[in-house]
């Protein structure tokens, strides 16, 4: 009866047209729900298309950047750096890049390294293979692979994963488990290799003549030693050239490693290896630089000489190298280096390394954790803050424990950070504020030291840090006050940025080219770089000017392409001793470096000695044709610039005084000149 009722019903709402007016609105809603959806997939489309395409032609110049790129897979977190690409198939996961995941938007053998975290589980099993294989094309020759995913439930296509890795030629170079107990997270760090090839036939003449142009540039280093070893194809022609050119040493040849097993101990007090680590994988750097150190003296020297970047790149060649990419090798190693550049021809990277251990064991029991983003510790070494650090706790023979802030949760460093139980938390960079402020209630009742150092012209909300944070270094003197406002805070420090001499210093046989260099941000909208931006014109007007970009790695060496490199930031010129590091590694670079006069410079540097500042557009005209126009003038403000930055601001320097402030015995900075 019922159901009989509701048809009834129902019948008669269709006679009265009512359902058929329900029907009809809700049609007209659907078909505009369904417009809008189609214009909103076809702009979201067009709009990945678009970034796409800026991705790819707009915003990059392939042909001029000189930089391996990294590529981050399933990282929701922002990197400001070029080469560090946040990419994702979804736009509303706000990538850099969006793309395929399976055919990623780079060009064959350009990437360093693929990072792939919490997104590899959702990958079909027999989708491996072919995933795996794509991405291996992207790699560079001894490029890196990680994979980061929950290990749980996932077992069987871990195993399938390995056998896919080794299918690949892949070599597991680590499984970090320490996520495991935090996390259940599994990280699979492997290296891209290759078959063996024992025959090298593909060595060019002219990689030859840049190889003996180096060796003749290092004429002073190798000459006048006992025993010299040359290790690499080729090794004849190196060897011929230097018996030619009365280097004055005992040469012995060797084309490949083998050749060496029969030689005694501590035999050598010099080598030079060529067209050697190139031709060999990575899983036999280790070997190489064992056997080096077991036929060199103590302290002994080796030359390594390799191609930069993908320069004579061969069918042969089973490793790419940048700066950062052989700088962390050694690292690895722990093979210690008095310097690495690249060669006057920008083919070649030349390196000197020492026979003796880079870090030595540890022989200091504090425990100290080092948070922030270093994972731009080997591919932005022109900054220099990130490889500064470790490199100093290194050297110096803490127990330190390095943190990623950007490639991990906020829950596991705070569970690492628990785990590892550290004495002092030394954390840095804009996004620790977040992270000291999520967990402010932790570190105010733990008996971890925390220490802040804070960099650049940074304005963070208000917020107590009392009893959070133990001490702040910042790198604008003139700010003290306002940080200890906002903070609520007592122990806050001037300290600017440090740098490496060793990495970062003049190659002195790369020719000038250009009047003014200049290197960093400019526009007529933001009103830091609006003034800057009217002086670089006006320059233009003058001289011959040759703006750098997105030089992450080399930028000592194309400051050494210019007469005089311009810098500063005139909108902070009455802020005392501002945030730049820009005179910091013009000092070590051995520039003729121009800025601004801003308060407080003389207590870092003298004017016409260790640099140049000016106050007005006559003054800065006035400078420019005087030292563009004499070369002995630049030269000896070169050579001051240089030995300022190796005495007052490298890196031991400069954490050894945080150090010394920590620790009560001091509260001065040790950079000041007077």
């Amino acid at each position: 009866m019922y159901f009989k009722e509701n048809i009834i019903n129902f019948q008669a709402l269709i006679k009265t047209g009512y359902l058929r007016k329900f029907i009809n609105r809700n049609l007209r809603i659907n078909i505009i729900n369904s417009l809008f959806s189609s214009i909103l997939r076809i702009f979201f489309k067009f709009r990945l298309v678009f970034q796409f395409y800026w991705f790819l032609k707009s915003s990059v110049d392939y042909k001029t950047f000189n930089q391996f790129f990294s590529v981050y897979i399933g990282f929701f977190v922002k990197r400001k750096y070029f080469s560090l690409i946040n990419l994702d198939r979804h736009l509303v996961n706000n990538p850099f890049c969006c793309s395929n995941l399976k055919n990623l938007p780079f060009n064959k053998e350009s990437c360093q390294m693929i990072h792939v975290k919490h997104f590899f589980e959702y990958f079909r099993k027999y989708n491996l293979n072919s995933l795996i294989r794509s991405w291996k094309k992207k790699l560079i020759p001894g490029g890196i692979l990680q994979i980061q995913f929950k290990l749980k439930n996932n077992e069987e296509k871990y195993e399938r994963l390995k056998i896919t890795l080794a299918k690949n030629e892949f070599l597991i170079k680590e499984l970090n488990k320490s996520g495991l107990k935090i996390d259940d997270t599994l990280k699979i760090i492997t290296v891209k290799e290759r078959a063996p090839n024992k025959l090298i036939h593909s060595i060019s003449n002219k990689k030859i003549q840049d190889i003996i142009l180096v060796v003749k540039q290092n004429k002073e280093i190798l000459s006048n030693n006992k025993n010299l070893c040359i290790l690499g194809h080729r090794s004849k022609d190196i060897k011929q050239f230097i018996d030619n050119n009365n280097f004055n040493v005992n040469i012995q040849s060797f084309e490949n490693l083998t050749l060496l097993k029969n030689k005694i101990n501590n035999y050598f007090d010099i080598a030079i290896v060529f067209n050697y680590f190139e031709f060999n994988n990575y899983s036999q750097n280790s070997i190489i630089f064992n056997e080096l150190r077991r036929i060199l003296k103590t302290n002994g020297k080796i030359l390594v000489i390799i191609p930069e970047h993908n320069n004579y790149a061969t069918k042969d060649s089973a490793q790419f190298f940048d700066k950062g990419i052989f700088t962390r090798i050694l690292d690895e190693n722990n093979v210690d280096f008095e310097w690495i550049n690249v060669s006057s021809t920008f083919r070649l990277i030349q390196a000197l390394i020492i026979n003796r251990n880079s870090y030595p064991e540890i022989k200091n029991n504090t425990k100290i954790l080092l948070l922030g983003v270093y994972s731009l510790r080997y591919t932005f070494l022109s900054n220099a803050r990130w490889d500064s650090q470790a490199r100093a706790f290194g050297k110096l023979g803490y127990n330190t424990l390095i943190l990623d802030i950007k490639e991990n949760s906020f829950y596991y460093l705070i569970k690492t950070i628990e785990a590892f139980k550290p004495d002092i938390l030394w954390v840095a960079g804009k996004r620790a504020y977040l992270f000291l402020k999520k967990y402010a209630d932790f570190f105010r009742t733990s008996k971890i030291k925390v220490v802040y150092w804070m960099w650049d012209i940074t304005y963070f909300d208000t917020f107590n840090f009392k009893e959070v944070v133990d001490y702040m270094f910042i790198t604008s003197k003139g700010q003290i006050p306002l940080y200890k406002k906002k903070f609520n805070l007592d122990n806050v420090y001037y300290m600017p940025a440090s740098i490496m001499p060793e990495i970062i210093h003049r190659n002195k046989f790369i020719e000038e080219e250009f009047d003014v260099g200049f290197s960093g941000q400019l526009s007529y909208l933001h009103p830091w770089y609006k003034e800057r931006t009217e002086m670089l014109d006006l320059i233009k007007k003058h001289f011959k000017v040759k703006i750098f970009l997105r030089i992450y790695n080399n930028i000592p060496e194309y400051y050494a392409k210019c007469k005089i490199v311009f810098g500063g930031t005139p909108y902070f010129k009455d802020l005392e001793l501002y945030a730049s590091n820009r005179p910091f590694i013009a000092f070590s670079s051995g520039c003729c470096f121009l800025t601004n006069y801003f308060k407080g410079l003389e207590k870092i540097a003298k004017n016409e000695k260790h640099l140049l500042w000016y106050n007005n557009k006559d003054d800065l005209i006035i400078l420019l044709n005087k030292y563009i126009n004499n070369k002995s003038l630049r030269e000896e403000i070169k050579k001051n610039a240089e030995n300022l930055g190796r005495e007052k601001h490298n890196y031991i320097n400069r954490i050894t005084n945080m150090l010394d402030i920590i620790n009560g015995k001091t509260k001065d900075f040790y950079g000041f000149i007077n």
